[in-house]
């Protein structure tokens, strides 16, 4: 074989092979460059809530967990902890109640109706929150009913309703409502078939909907912000020390919520796959 031709087959080889690399490298460096852009933050967060030092500086001088402590102690965390989990269970259990019932009732709809029930559903999600907050103040204002946890739980409620909605929708889809039929035919009376069969059927996209609406109860400060008054949450707890400035207790308490979100959504998350969602 000619030397001369051979090199140039070798060269040509050697800068397709570069070619294909770099076209196989260019989606990955893309996606881990908007992942870098994303979670940055996140991460930096999460990092100086470890930090011994209390300038918040790269790099970070130790690790403690003294700033974990700090965000307990302080007399206002136990208060706004006992508010949101409040909050987070009476506006899930409130989401789930209501969300699971209008899902039942857009089963018996069909074609342009459905849709547009569906449409219906969505429209809170689609609002501002900011909007949605000042609109509930004013109604509550208008009726002459004090701020305070009560109209901060219906907000929650109102948020978490769509998500709800979608989650179960979604289950009921491929539900075989043929099985009740056959329950009643048998001599079930509705408790019975609710309890042994429609349950069991639909446990895991209640638990599912109703970790996910947790989730963003916890997370939720605009309209509990124009709801609660003079009481607090966490979410509203941290803004009201970001006022003061920022130091690595604020930091520990927001990565405390992240991590019960990442939790709560992991866990609901693979209830959904589960089901096929």
């Amino acid at each position: 074989m000619n030397p001369l031709h051979f090199t140039r087959r070798s060269q040509y080889s050697q800068k397709t092979n570069f070619k294909k690399l770099l076209k196989n490298l260019g989606p990955s460096v893309f996606i881990g460059v908007v992942l870098v852009y994303l979670f940055a933050p996140v991460g930096v967060t999460v990092l100086f809530s470890f930090t011994q030092s209390p300038r918040l500086s790269l790099p970070i001088q130790g690790f403690t967990l003294e700033w974990y402590a700090r965000a307990y102690e302080n007399p206002l965390f136990v208060d706004a902890m006992r508010n949101t989990l409040i909050l987070a269970g009476v506006s899930a259990t409130t989401a789930v109640l209501i969300g699971t019932s209008f899902a039942f009732g857009m089963t018996a709809l069909k074609g342009h109706k459905r849709n547009v029930a569906v449409m219906v559903c969505l429209l809170p999600a689609a609002i501002p929150a900011l909007v949605l907050g000042i609109a509930m103040a004013t109604f509550f204002s208008a009726i002459g009913h004090q701020q305070g946890l009560i109209n901060a739980g219906i907000g929650h409620a109102l948020v978490s309703l769509p998500f709800v909605i979608l989650t179960m929708n979604a289950r009921l889809e491929t539900f075989d409502f043929t099985t009740l039929e056959a329950a009643r035919d048998l001599g079930a009376n509705p408790l019975r078939t609710f309890k042994d069969i429609t349950l069991p059927l639909i446990r895991s996209a209640l638990i599912g909907s109703g970790l996910l609406a947790v989730a963003i109860s916890l997370d939720e400060f605009i309209v509990t912000w124009f709801s609660i008054g003079n009481q607090m949450t966490i979410p509203v707890l941290i803004w009201g020390l970001l006022r003061r400035g920022i130091d690595p207790s604020i930091n520990a308490l927001a990565s405390l919520v992240l991590f019960s979100l990442i939790v709560i959504v992991g866990i609901s998350s693979r209830l959904n796959h589960r089901m096929g969602l």
